[in-house]
């Protein structure tokens, strides 16, 4: 009997602690399966007298600012960045400024040519430099660029967007490390350019309500011009694949803020506040196969990680249940200056 009541009551305790881990687990894991929540419309923040009347929260400090000067070429690590409609970084010094382009005048970047991440430009005063590796550099004097005044059309996504091209010198030097013919246009602020918006559909208001169809994008990005991430949510997504070595490099974020609360704690920001620059969290960012390419070697992961393993469970939208999100895209409502070692401050939804 008593043999019988100790069974009883080990199987019992069993269950309850399997019961508990189940819990614990579903608890940890099904919040970062949820969509992140979208608020209600508000309007654009005007002045910074609106600013001190919101109620911030200190989330973390900026450990890193990144400006891409070459659309999916290495970024440029600064330890400032200015912050305004259509820029990101200081005086030519802008995020995505130049765009590489196929022979045809197609967009060209790192999903459809992964060695683009091994071109390493640099910048000093008007000249640009490039390198990659094994290859004598290529100088690019801009002031030269605008006198000749080579004015060319892509498109990036549904836009139609312009630059000056940068020479056929520069062309034979792209096709030499690439393999393949393309050119480098240079966004050179043209005076007869209109700036280009964010297009957006019915869909996308509603999905997105703090996405403006007025909110200006730099010329050559994919969306908006500023794009933030947490080390918290990538440290979470490499436990997830230990097999593979994550750089944050992997997935381009132009600010990257350390010391979260906890890792995707960004899906829930409102408004994001560095210094005197205030910006919106208008939308997760959309994840592609760009996130599998190493940014030392430029080698796609034969496994296709981290890709695969986000599609797991930060795949959020129904329409478009193969694409993850990750980061956060960023709109502008008050110009400013970033600094690396800033504090971050948000509200949250």
């Amino acid at each position: 009997m008593k043999s019988t009541k100790k069974i009883y009551i080990t199987t019992s305790l069993i269950a309850v602690g399997s019961v508990l881990v189940y819990w614990i687990y579903r608890s940890t894991t099904s919040s970062r399966r949820k969509p992140p929540q979208r608020p209600p419309v508000v309007q654009r923040i005007q002045s910074l007298d609106e600013v001190r009347n919101m109620k911030w929260e200190r989330v973390g400090r900026v450990s890193r600012l990144c400006v891409y000067l070459v659309k999916s070429a290495s970024p440029t690590l600064v330890q400032e960045a200015w912050v305004e409609e259509n820029a990101f970084g200081s005086g030519r010094m802008k995020d995505r400024c130049f765009i590489l382009v196929t022979g045809k005048g197609q967009m060209l970047t790192g999903r459809m040519e992964p060695r683009t991440v091994l071109i390493k430009p640099f910048l000093h005063h008007d000249t640009l430099t490039l390198s990659f590796p094994h290859t004598p550099n290529l100088h690019i004097n801009l002031t030269h660029v605008q006198a000749n005044n080579d004015k060319r059309k892509t498109r990036v996504w549904s836009d139609d967007v312009y630059g000056l091209d940068c020479g056929d010198e520069c062309a034979q030097w792209l096709e030499g490390v690439l393999g393949r013919k393309c050119r480098l246009l240079y966004n050179a602020s043209l005076p007869d350019t209109p700036p280009r918006t964010i297009h957006l559909t019915d869909t996308h208001t509603h999905k997105f309500p703090l996405l403006r169809k007025d909110d200006p994008s730099s010329q050559y990005a994919d969306l908006t011009g500023y794009m933030l991430m947490t080390t918290e949510s990538i440290a979470d997504l490499q436990t997830r694949v230990p097999q593979v070595t994550l750089d944050p490099l992997n997935f381009r974020p132009n600010i990257l803020v350390e010391g979260t609360p906890r890792p995707y704690h960004e899906d829930a920001w409102m408004y994001v506040r560095i210094g005197e620059a205030v910006f919106r969290n208008v939308k997760p960012c959309s994840r592609c196969i760009f996130t599998t390419i190493d940014h030392h070697s430029g080698i796609k992961d034969v496994n296709m990680e981290p890709l695969r393993t986000l599609r797991k469970y930060r795949c959020f939208d129904k329409a478009d249940p193969t694409t993850p999100m990750l980061g956060i895209n960023l709109g502008l409502d008050l110009p400013g200056i970033l600094r690396v070692g800033d504090d971050v401050y948000v509200t949250t939804m």
